[in-house]
Order: structure tokens, then C-alpha cells, then sequence
């Protein structure tokens, strides 16, 4: 319903994308906005291919897109797929759970990498079978990580108001249109594609 009413629609992946996604338009500091749509892992390809079709039948490609399919930097666009209504977007980082260690997000906990590094190293052993994992983030590449099985152990141990890591995130990307490392991470053409300048 979204392109009725003039807003983009943004298809993610799953349901961690939706809650980071869906609450950014909601902030004061983001000045546009978009419909969320959670697609279930692999499932977005297909939506992407519906939508497309479906949008090619009702509107002139010359608008633009009416949607983003969003898909984690460790996925591959489809070649020779239309993409004249339903742009593929992709992140630059492994997946979204690598923008919660941004040097932005970072900033927000009250740390730099290498303070986090320290916290997480003295606080490892309490996290069980993550423990392993934790205690070698002194090797991590923050973009190509992968994070997922213990981003909420992560963020436990660097967040004091005990926030949940989508939340921080969702949060941090609200307030203005990201910079830095954090913009990186990302990637610059869904920057532009979803923060007007």
C-alpha cells in the first residue's frame, strides 16, 4: 500500500531487519519515509520478482521505484533481473547485525572499538557457549563478522540501559542521516535511496 499513499516500499529480509527497519521513519530526525515488509530469508527474491511484475502492469517505469528489496552484503543480486520498479539495495557490511559495531552505534554505548573489545574480553566467560566466540573479538573484522548468533550476548554486555540491539540500532539510524562509519556499512546507494538529503 505504501506507493498508493506515496511512500517507497522496503523489503528485508527477516524479521530483525523489520524491527530495526520500521521504527526509523518514526524518528523525529529521519525526514522520510517508507513501508516495511519482512520476506523471510531467501523468500525476498521472489517477492521482489511479484512486485516487480505487478508494479510494471500498473505504473510507468519513469517514475522510479515504488520499492527496495534490501538484501545483507552477504548476498547476491540476481543478474539480468528487472529492476525498473523494485530496486535491489544492498548492505555493505556482512549483514545488519555488523552495524550495531559501527564506530557511530559504538559511540551511543559510551565506547570506542577498542574499549568494546576490552568489555567483551572481560566479560566472555559469562556467556557460555558464545564465550569462545567473545573472547577472540580482538581478530574480528566489524564489516565481515559474522555476529549473528551472539549479537544479543553483544549487546548485553556493551549496552547499560539494556536495550534490545535492533532497538539501539533503529534508534541510532532515526536521528539523522548516518555518517561515517556507520553510512559505510550501509552502503552510499541505500543512503541515498532512503534518506532524503
Amino acid at each position: 500500500m505504501g506507493p498508493l499513499f506515496g511512500a517507497p516500499l522496503l523489503l528485508v529480509e527477516g524479521d530483525d531487519d523489520y524491527r530495526i527497519w520500521s521504527q526509523i521513519p518514526r524518528h523525529p530526525g529521519f525526514r522520510s519515509s517508507f513501508a516495511v515488509i519482512p520476506c523471510n530469508g531467501d523468500e525476498i527474491y521472489n517477492y521482489q520478482t511479484k512486485l516487480e511484475s505487478l508494479f510494471g502492469s500498473l505504473r510507468d517505469p519513469q517514475q522510479g521505484p515504488a520499492a527496495f528489496a534490501l538484501l545483507d552484503g552477504d548476498k547476491n543480486i540476481p543478474e539480468q533481473c528487472p529492476q525498473d520498479n523494485v530496486k535491489y539495495l544492498k548492505l555493505n557490511c556482512h549483514e545488519a547485525e555488523n552495524l550495531y559495531l559501527s564506530n557511530e552505534v559504538l559511540t551511543k554505548l559510551g565506547y570506542t572499538w577498542a574499549k568494546a573489545k576490552e568489555k567483551i574480553i572481560e566479560n566472555a566467560d559469562s556467556y557460555g557457549e558464545h564465550s569462545g566466540i567473545l573472547r577472540e573479538c580482538d581478530k574480528w573484522d566489524t564489516r565481515e563478522v559474522d555476529v549473528k548468533n551472539v549479537i544479543n550476548s553483544l549487546a548485553d554486555i556493551l549496552d547499560d540501559k539494556k536495550l534490545i540491539w535492533t532497538v539501539r540500532l533503529g534508534k541510532t539510524l532515526g536521528e539523522r542521516k548516518p555518517v561515517g562509519q556507520l553510512a559505510d556499512f550501509l552502503s552510499a546507494q541505500l543512503v541515498d535511496a532512503l534518506w532524503v538529503p
